[in-house]
């Protein structure tokens, strides 16, 4: 299955192009995580449709007693001073009662929306200095260091009790939230969603296939630059190991540890540890050499598609 370096490749070339960041020689850009997901989002797949139509609801459309999980105490910041007592709200829901229309000092209107939180007295007040008629006309008003609740109840009613198999190895403990190192492309049940960070709005709870314990992962939603981690990127419906049955059952089990070694192909390798960083693509007489980067310093080094050198 390893492919023997071409003869007509000197050490010499192989030590600078190794220790020499690929300097002097490069003849193509390099190609970054965003022409990587442009050039495979061409056509969209079942996973990048699911969950596609769930979005916030538009500002126009709020009504009183909508929730917004906090997920961050430095929410304190954005409220109007001599609020009510908006301390640790972390963990805890602001409810939306109203927009009210405000002069501003430049002579425009202003927006204030006003908040409660339960078992607290007092408004909290958030203040936009935009007319509440531009407001009403957005597709969508964040809310800083906060997730929509409506949008946790909506992917945990489409996704709860569902089996899907997962691409992440990066679990999370649902007991004590550590890390955990699990497995690629295996089945999983999913439990429940409960919110997440203002980063990652979601966290996904799954059950192993013949686990018992819970484990949980971050999720994203929406199609913003910050949706780094959405369905797609996480889950799959159908266990990928149909799609490549030519690759060995040794050589699949690599791939589920999120493990490579010499000899493997780039779509195993993307298998065992996702897309790159950065994709770097040189061409020389016989061969075309190629790297693939990664966070932490990881990198694997291809030739003519063959993966001959690498750095974990």
């Amino acid at each position: 299955m390893i492919r023997q370096i071409p003869a007509i490749i000197s050490a010499a070339f192989l030590a600078a192009l190794f220790n020499s960041c690929f300097t002097g020689i490069e003849s193509t850009p390099r190609i970054s995580t965003g022409d990587v997901r442009k050039r495979d989002a061409a056509n969209l797949t079942p996973e990048q449709i699911y969950l596609s139509d769930i979005t916030p609801e538009r500002p126009a459309d709020w009504m009183p007693g909508k929730r917004f999980f906090v997920t961050d105490d430095k929410i304190s910041i954005i409220f109007m001073p001599g609020d009510a007592d908006c301390d640790s709200l972390n963990g805890h829901d602001l409810i939306f009662q109203r927009i009210d229309e405000v002069p501003a000092v430049t002579g425009d209107d202003a927006t204030i929306i006003v908040f409660t939180t339960p078992g607290r007295n007092g408004n909290l007040q958030y203040r936009i200095n935009t007319p509440p008629t531009e407001i009403a006309r957005r597709n969508k008003l964040e809310i800083p260091f906060t997730v929509e609740r409506s949008i946790v109840n909506r992917v945990d009613s489409t996704m709860k009790s569902k089996t899907f198999y997962i691409s992440t190895p990066k679990w999370f403990s649902a007991t004590d939230d550590k890390a955990f190192t699990g497995k690629r492309h295996v089945p999983v049940t999913v439990t429940h969603v409960e919110p997440g960070t203002y980063i990652y709005p979601l966290r996904v709870y799954f059950l192993p296939e013949n686990g018992d314990s819970e484990y949980w992962i971050p999720m994203t939603f929406g199609e913003d630059r910050a949706a780094t981690r959405n369905f797609n990127t996480v889950f799959n419906f159908e266990d990928p190991r149909k799609r490549y049955p030519q690759i060995t059952d040794e050589t699949w089990q690599l791939i589920m540890n999120s493990r490579v070694t010499t000899g493997m192909t780039r779509d195993e390798c993307r298998l065992a540890l996702g897309a790159p960083n950065s994709l770097r693509t040189i061409p020389v007489i016989n061969a075309i050499v190629e790297q693939w980067s990664y966070d932490d310093g990881l990198y694997l080094i291809f030739e003519d598609g063959i993966l001959t050198r690498f750095r974990i």
